[in-house]
């Protein structure tokens, strides 16, 4: 059973896929994800969390407990490309009821919150369930050092956060998210910069100041389903004074992301392996990353890595020196092509290698 907070993002459409091969490898496979957009129940549930974490100790945190336990535990099946996945507000309560109904030999949390992992990891030890925690954010290292609930097999699906887990102690296996790139691979017409999901976490305000210095390069802001309404109409509002630059639409297509571009632009704050510099580099489109251990990682000879800083210039000057050299940006081009093709990232290598890790934890705590 594989459990995350991550219902939209790449994080659960590489789960999703990786879920897909393993079922057809023979394995059942359940998947159980926060549902989108709970504005009350969730709210308010983290703030009965908190109160009886400042309880500790008191004699009525263990009714304060129980009375956590039926918020936002219903459950929605929804018909999820890949594989079908199963929604509930509050997944460490909707949890509970999925694992009686299942009873998985092993639960693989990844992109998941600090309570809900400490609430679902409670209840692994409590009934024997071997544990598996997926790292794919740098944040997820709070699991560790932070809640202290490690699990019995940790991976990481990049080397720098697997690096960060051993030096905070714990043994950790660096297996790839599972990319599958055929519905991404595409012929582009090389025309824009384009630049997925702006918020300004992944750096989308940085976007506003490079476009303004080079009014002659065509720049798309690609919609995430990630996007509050709050997000998408300050975007709408800035776009006006750019005219060289568009906001396009939520792709159902993940080819069509790629359609325009020349280059990619991922000037992320956080450091983490996105799916979209792979499937770029598959179409031979350079990438201009922050120079963040994850993205370096990710990029490697197809493309630039940029320091991790809001002045405009480096970037700037590192999305001109593609763009205005041709034979640099073909060279560039061709390493992309190159670095996307290495057995590393291969899906069947990578099932391979969770199929094996994982039958070895279960063989073991049985």
């Amino acid at each position: 059973m594989f459990i995350s907070d991550d219902s939209r993002g790449g994080s659960s459409t590489s789960q999703r896929q990786l879920a897909r091969r393993l079922r057809g490898r023979g394995h059942e496979v359940e998947i159980l994800a926060s549902s989108v957009d709970s504005r009350v129940v969730r709210p308010l549930y983290l703030h009965q969390v908190d109160l009886s974490t400042r309880l500790r100790g008191s004699r009525v945190r263990p009714l304060l407990l129980a009375l956590q336990r039926p918020w936002g535990r219903r459950l929605h099946p929804v018909a999820t490309p890949d594989h079908d996945t199963w929604r509930a507000v509050v997944i460490e309560n909707a949890f509970r009821a999925l694992r009686r109904r299942f009873e998985p030999d092993v639960v693989v949390a990844a992109s998941i919150d600090r309570v809900s992992w400490r609430r679902i990891h409670a209840q692994l030890r409590a009934t024997g369930t071997p544990s598996v925690l997926y790292l794919r954010e740098a944040a997820a290292i709070g699991h560790l050092t932070i809640t202290g609930a490690p699990p019995d097999l940790l991976l990481a699906n990049a080397e720098s956060l697997a690096r960060a887990a051993r030096e905070a102690g714990y043994h950790c296996e660096m297996v790839p998210s599972v990319v599958e790139l055929g519905a991404s691979a595409t012929a582009t017409t090389r025309e824009s910069v384009v630049l997925v999901n702006p918020i300004e976490i992944l750096g989308g305000d940085r976007v506003w100041a490079i476009a303004r210095a080079r009014p002659d390069i065509p720049f798309e802001l690609r919609e995430s389903n990630l996007f509050t309404d709050a997000e998408r109409r300050v975007i709408e509002d800035r776009i006006r004074d750019h005219p060289n630059m568009r906001l396009l639409p939520f792709a159902t297509r993940p080819a069509d992301i790629y359609a325009r571009a020349r280059l990619l632009l991922v000037p992320h704050r956080v450091d983490n392996r996105p799916r979209v510099i792979l499937e770029a580099q598959n179409n031979g489109i350079p990438v201009v990353a922050s120079d963040l251990p994850g993205l370096a990682e990710s990029v490697g000879p197809g493309g630039v890595l940029v320091p991790n800083a809001d002045a405009p210039q480096p970037w700037v000057d590192a999305i001109g020196g593609l763009w205005d050299d041709e034979p640099r940006y073909e060279a560039t081009v061709e390493a992309a092509r190159i670095h996307a093709a290495r057995d590393d990232v291969n899906p069947d290598r990578i099932v391979d290698r969770f199929e094996a890790l994982v039958a070895a934890t279960v063989a073991a705590r049985t």
